[in-house]
């Protein structure tokens, strides 16, 4: 055989309801192939009992029905990889039969082996190509990782300080801006009989700048004393509940699930990420809710990006009718270990919201980003145009070819037989025709995954003798989809790029 594709592995996520895995890498032999499974939590098991492997339509089952296990749940995943042993078998005699085939079978399995070497590579920790062989240092690397972390904690602190220090220079600015309003009050009342009606403008205008000094004082004095300097993870304690008096924080009293977490609080997402400890299955959040009423953990989706934050109801809370907390201590309906009136105390007057920090605002998030935004804008192009000037009749004909088909970089696609599939990923958006000269059945189906699984049936052609048949057909596929053409013997399926894209 020929060794034309690179793919060593296919990872898959599991929905409650699929069985079969499509195996669409070459395989030396079927015992080269391992499965895995990995848990929402990450933590990953090799399995070796369990499933079936069809070589006949490289198709993979688990769980076999006879196992008795359900198909894999939302939330796991099954990687299947390639691991070819490197042994070498072939014995050629001295002046015996030399056969093609033997040696080409020699060079798959060298080639199968090197990829799967690549691929485990892509996944280790690289030194720059440029370092000297006596640098590889392994523990000096780990040292500097460890220094690193070291020093991004004492940044962390004297962000703190810095904040600190920039509070008490606010209150000194609004105390001497207020100073000097009193003074120029003072000795405008000693001047008033004596100064032109021009000096009293003078003087109007003196004191709305000092107004306006005082002003922007009480305004750095507010961003001084509202900055964290916490660690992100870290939990705190406020007496509001409004996360604009909390900025950097995130309520745990709500239990809310956080989307796109990865890219709206990136660090904290990590964070969450790497304490498994701290982690917990939907199914077991929503039970310890319905069995206690909250839950200290979090949930993670790795596949979505969101979070669900702990839900916690048993805080410090004053008295109020709605918990049932009374100031005579006496212990509400259900209550839990965070009421003080659980043992009788009288319970404090001030209730104190649980965050945790999830970005450090030593800086507020718009101010710091809002320089970058602006430079990642400029010069870029509005969809109307206004923001470039003199646009040409050729400029804009040029830009409305972009959408064209290159129809000069055409690349064919292999059909095959209706009801079988080769699955093609296109590498940039494209249009794909399709034409059957006989004007006979000829589908076409798409597939995110490049599996039968979530396949699209995006053209279905009949037989044209029963009149509903059409001898071609086109569609538009985006980028990394695949494309599976079916038909009988002439059928031909091509892709054309969109001119301007990637």
């Amino acid at each position: 055989m020929t060794v034309s594709m690179q793919l060593t592995k296919r990872i898959y996520a599991g929905n409650g309801i699929t069985r079969q895995w499509e195996v669409d890498f070459p395989l030396y032999a079927a015992d080269n192939l391992q499965v895995f499974i990995t848990s929402p939590q990450g933590v990953q098991t090799q399995v070796t009992t369990g499933y079936a492997l069809n070589v006949t339509n490289d198709m993979l089952t688990y769980p076999v029905e006879e196992s008795g296990q359900e198909p894999l749940a939302s939330g796991w995943t099954i990687t299947l990889v390639r691991n070819t042993p490197p042994t070498q078998q072939i014995d050629l005699l001295r002046q015996g039969e030399l056969d093609a085939e033997v040696l080409e079978q020699g060079y798959d399995k060298l080639t199968l082996i090197a990829q799967e070497l690549s691929e485990k590579i892509d996944r280790c920790i690289k030194y720059p190509v440029s370092t000297q062989p006596g640098a590889l240092d392994t523990d000096t690397f780990f040292n500097e990782v460890m220094t690193a972390k070291q020093s991004a904690v004492t940044a962390s602190v004297e962000a703190a300080a810095a904040a600190n220090t920039a509070s008490a220079s606010a209150a000194i600015a609004t105390s001497t801006a207020q100073q000097a309003v009193s003074d120029i009050a003072m000795a405008k009342q000693n001047a008033t009989g004596a100064i032109s009606a021009q000096t009293q403008t003078a003087c109007q205008q003196v004191e709305q700048s000092t107004a306006a000094a005082v002003g922007a004082a009480q305004t750095a004095q507010y961003y001084a004393e509202h900055t964290l300097g916490k660690f992100v993870g870290e939990v705190f304690y406020s007496q509001s509940s409004s996360a604009q008096d909390n900025p950097g924080g995130l309520p745990l009293f709500t239990g809310e699930t956080i989307a796109n977490a990865d890219e709206l609080y990136p660090d904290f997402y990590q964070w969450v990420a790497t304490h498994t400890e701290l982690q917990i299955s939907a199914a077991d959040y929503e039970t310890a809710i319905t069995t206690y009423g909250e839950c200290p953990k979090y949930v993670i989706d790795t596949t979505n990006k969101t979070i669900r934050l702990p839900k916690l109801t048993n805080y410090v809370k004053m008295a109020n009718t709605t918990d049932g907390i009374t100031q005579s201590g006496a212990v509400p309906s259900g209550a839990g270990a965070g009421n003080s009136s659980q043992c009788g105390a009288t319970p404090a007057h001030t209730t104190l919201y649980p965050w945790v920090c999830a970005y450090n605002a030593a800086i507020p998030a718009s101010t710091a980003q809002a320089a970058q935004f602006q430079q990642a804008l400029t010069g870029k192009t509005d969809t109307d145009l206004s923001n470039i000037a003199n646009v040409s009749q050729t400029a804009r004909a040029e830009i409305v070819s972009w959408m064209m088909p290159d129809y000069e970089s055409a690349v064919a696609i292999t059909a095959t037989v209706v009801g079988t599939y080769n699955w093609v990923q296109i590498p940039c958006d494209a249009i794909v025709c399709v034409h059957d000269p006989a004007n006979q059945d000829h589908d076409l189906f798409i597939s995110k995954t490049g599996s039968t699984a979530d396949a699209i049936p995006l053209i279905i052609f009949q037989d044209a003798s029963n009149g509903s048949g059409f001898g071609n057909g086109w569609a538009l596929v985006p980028k990394g989809w695949y494309v599976s053409c079916q038909g009988f013997a002439g059928t031909t399926a091509t892709y054309y790029p969109l001119k301007g894209v990637n």
